[in-house]
Parts: C-alpha cells; sequence; structure tokens
C-alpha cells in the first residue's frame, strides 16, 4: 500500500492532511491516475510524477526502489470488480441460512427442466437488437438479474445491460454489461450443475463458520482471489490476492501466522530452481545479477559461487541454492507473512502489481500474494505487539535492515476453497472451479497459461 509507504517518510509528511496519508482510498485525496501514470500532489504544491519525487527528494537506491514499486503500477483499474465481501464475511450464520434457502431455490428450477441454453452468436452490447436477447432476458429472470418487463422486446436495453453486469459480478467477472463469450459460458451453466455447487460448498461454508465464527481470523478463499481479517465476524481487511496455477495449485491449509518478515529474503525452491530457473540462466546468463539472485554450493559451508564459473548445461543443477536478495525486485516483495505448514507455502508482497488488476488470478506458484500486505501487516501487529506499528514497519523497510516482528499471539489463517455463497435465494456468488474440485466440468480461466520468463520463477 502506497501509503503505507509515504506515511512514514518524514519529507512526504510535511504539510499532508493525516487522512490523506491513512485512507485506503487515496484517490480521492492526494494520488490519481492520469492515462495511466499515477502522480502525487501535496496540498499547496505541483504535483509530482515519478522522477520528480525521487529527484525532489533525494531518496537512496533501497529507499527509492521502495517507493517505485508502489508507484511502478497504477491505481486499481477497476477491470478486477470486487465482490461484496470486501465488508460481508465470506462465512456467516446469514451465509448458512442464505445457501440452505438458494439451494431450496435452484432445486424448483432444476426440477422444472433448468434454463434455456443461450444460442452462441455474435457479442450484444446495449444498444444491439438481436432475437437472443429473448432468451438472454428469460435467462436473466430466473435468477433474479433483471426485472418481469419487457420480456418479449428484442432490444438490448438499459435494463439488459444492468442485468448483465449484477450477473457478471455475481460469478467474478469484468462487469461490462457486454454479452460476452465468458459470459455467455457462465449463463449456460446448467441449473442442475448450480445446484451440485451449492450443495457441495454448503458443507464448506459450515466448516468454515465453525472454525471462524467470533476469532481473530484471516481467511483466503482461492477460487474468488480474495483475502479477509476478520476480528469477531467483522471484516477488518480485505485483499485481492493472486493464488496458484491449476498446474501448481495453492492448497486448502490451516495454520497460524506467527510472524511478519520485513524485507525478507527469497531462496529458491529446487523445484522452482529445476524447472524455471536453471533453463531461464542458460538463455540469459545476466539474468541473475538483474534479478539480485546469489549462488551457493550445497556442501560444507554452503559458500557463495560466482555464476560464471558454473557449467550450466552439466547435469548438476542440484548442486547449487539460489537466493535473491531482499528489496523491490524480490520475489516476495517487502513483506512475508510466516505461517508455518507442511506444504510450505505463505504470503506475501510481490513486485508484480498489475496482476491484481485481473478478474481471474491463478498465476503463482501455490503461495498466496496479497495486494494490501501492509494493511494486513498493520493489522496483525495493531493490538499484539506494542512495540511495533506501520510507522516501524515503513521506517525499517526505508532504512533496508532485514528485520522479523514475532507476534506475541498467534493469528489462525485458513485457505479454503469455495465457489459458490448465498447472500439471497436470488443473490448467488459462483466462481470458476480453477482446480476441477467440486465439479463435473473443467472450467477454463481466460487467463490461464498466461506467464511471463519473471513470473516463472516466482513463489
Amino acid at each position: 500500500m502506497l501509503s503505507s509507504i509515504l506515511s512514514f517518510s518524514d519529507s512526504f509528511s510535511q504539510g499532508v492532511n493525516k487522512s490523506a496519508i491513512t485512507s485506503t482510498r487515496l484517490k480521492r485525496h492526494m494520488i490519481f491516475c492520469e492515462t495511466g501514470c499515477l502522480k502525487i500532489q501535496f496540498p499547496g504544491e505541483p504535483e509530482l510524477g515519478r522522477d520528480s519525487i525521487l529527484k525532489k527528494y533525494q531518496f537512496g537506491f533501497l529507499q527509492a526502489a521502495a517507493i517505485l514499486v508502489f508507484l511502478w503500477f497504477p491505481l486499481s483499474s477497476g477491470s478486477a470488480d470486487d465482490s461484496s465481501n470486501t465488508t460481508t464475511p465470506l462465512a456467516s450464520s446469514n451465509t448458512e441460512a442464505a445457501m440452505q434457502a438458494a439451494i431450496g431455490y435452484y432445486e424448483k428450477i432444476a426440477k422444472a427442466g433448468g434454463w434455456e441454453k443461450i444460442p452462441e452468436g455474435n457479442l450484444l452490447r446495449e444498444g444491439s437488437t438481436d432475437k437472443r436477447v429473448l432468451f438472454l432476458r428469460r435467462r436473466l429472470y430466473l435468477t433474479g438479474d433483471i426485472r418481469q418487463r419487457q420480456m418479449n422486446s428484442p432490444s438490448f436495453d438499459r435494463d439488459v445491460s444492468d442485468a448483465v453486469k449484477r450477473f457478471q459480478q455475481r460469478h467474478g467477472l469484468n462487469p461490462t454489461g457486454i454479452l460476452s463469450q465468458s459470459t455467455l459460458r457462465e449463463l449456460n451453466v446448467p441449473a442442475e450443475d448450480r445446484l451440485d455447487q451449492l450443495r457441495t460448498n454448503r458443507l464448506r461454508i459450515t466448516e468454515l463458520i465453525g472454525k471462524t465464527w467470533g476469532k481473530r481470523v484471516v481467511v483466503v478463499n482461492i477460487p474468488s482471489y480474495e483475502l479477509q481479517a476478520l476480528d469477531r465476524n467483522q471484516v477488518q481487511v480485505y485483499s485481492r490476492v493472486v493464488a496458484g496455477k491449476p498446474t501448481t495449485p495453492t492448497p486448502e491449509v490451516t495454520a497460524s501466522i506467527q510472524a511478519i518478515n520485513l524485507l525478507p529474503h527469497w531462496h529458491v525452491p529446487q523445484s522452482i530452481a529445476n524447472r524455471a530457473l536453471i533453463p531461464l540462466i542458460k538463455k540469459d546468463p545476466g539474468y541473475l545479477k538483474r534479478e539480485h539472485l546469489r549462488v551457493y554450493s550445497t556442501s560444507g559451508q554452503g559458500v557463495e559461487i560466482d555464476p560464471r564459473e558454473i557449467n550450466w548445461w552439466a547435469s548438476q543443477g542440484e548442486r547449487y541454492v539460489f537466493r535473491q536478495d531482499p528489496g523491490p525486485q524480490n520475489a516476495l516483495g517487502l513483506i512475508r507473512i510466516d505461517m508455518p505448514n507442511r506444504h510450505i507455502v505463505y504470503m506475501h508482497d510481490t513486485p508484480l502489481k498489475k496482476l491484481f488488476k485481473y478478474t481471474s488470478r491463478p498465476y503463482s506458484a501455490g503461495c498466496v500474494r496479497v495486494e494490501n500486505i501492509f494493511a494486513l501487516a498493520e493489522w496483525l501487529v495493531k493490538g499484539d505487539n506494542k512495540d511495533w506499528d506501520l510507522a516501524r514497519i515503513g521506517a525499517t523497510i526505508k532504512s533496508g535492515k532485514p528485520e522479523t516482528i514475532q507476534l506475541n499471539q498467534a493469528v489462525p489463517v485458513h485457505f479454503v476453497y469455495i465457489t459458490a455463497w448465498a447472500k439471497s435465494p436470488t443473490f448467488v456468488e459462483f466462481r470458476d472451479d480453477i482446480y476441477n474440485k467440486d465439479s463435473r466440468r473443467l472450467v477454463i480461466s481466460s487467463n490461464e497459461g498466461w506467464t511471463t520468463s519473471v513470473e516463472k520463477v516466482m513463489p
């Protein structure tokens, strides 16, 4: 979070309204996007871009890099629409009752024969006229997305567009109001499949309520790519997350958060080193230096080795281990959340902020990347360790000195797999069964398989 970096800089704090620093909606106060470029404006001063900020305040390399991590990518463009889980707990007594009611409602739809399949065709948007709109109106009416009026009109009007947006939001799609192929695919999932999905997830919801009710706890829902930090059933921190690819899935985990690592090293897992890193080094010998990666021997005291002295084409990859220096270029970003578990997965920051703008975010090697990592870290230390607060976290990162904050009271964390939940019988949220755990069909995300050379070696 950019506000976390700004709030502990004496140079920045002079003359800045306090609410502008602490607000999570910084665009309303002092940060705004214009043509994709993030800028800052302090009261009584001209607006500043990235280069002028660094020049004016004369940051050192690490401090400047820390700032750039948060300035490099613009604030979310809105292409990744958040569900109502920003304020409503994923699992609560209300959710459980709504799930039961929704199951009864979908049972009636299924027994009546379900809904018609909308024919394939061209993309439709507001202003279009097409007989397929008749199918679309009937389909949206059945799930409560549109009111019953002008059901015989083939016009794709404002009512239809708003109904499509509502449907898209409920299914974790970009709410454009356009009948695209991805939206059509979700509309044509049979009612029987949706009923099965609800029944499967009712049990998961009930189990999660038992684990979280009335507690101070962190919940990550993998299929919706969301994190909630809860205290006595109130959402106190919400964040988008990046989860594991279908080939490297994020496991369902119950663990305890014990510490926060500031400016962590990244010890590259051997599987990632063999599968992705060493092939990259063969193609690009300068990759290690650019990414601040060091090579160590696995024998003896683990002495650092000059990578230029290694024959990377020989079958000797397992003889070396790799460690990435701390800093904004680190694959773990500036913060790692320590939560020991048998799967060796954890939550962390990331330099690849742009991934959070996508609606579907299965890009990691299994760990969970958290967009609002500073808000989560602040929440974890608040009320737990009187020696730490957000200002000290920021000052430590700015100093360039790695440090670990031990929590006095461990906080439970649950990585769960919930693909359907209800707020009322006709407002049910569905998400892709990205790991094919609960559905008869394998839904392929439109973003699946997209990756970059840098992404290949990230946790």
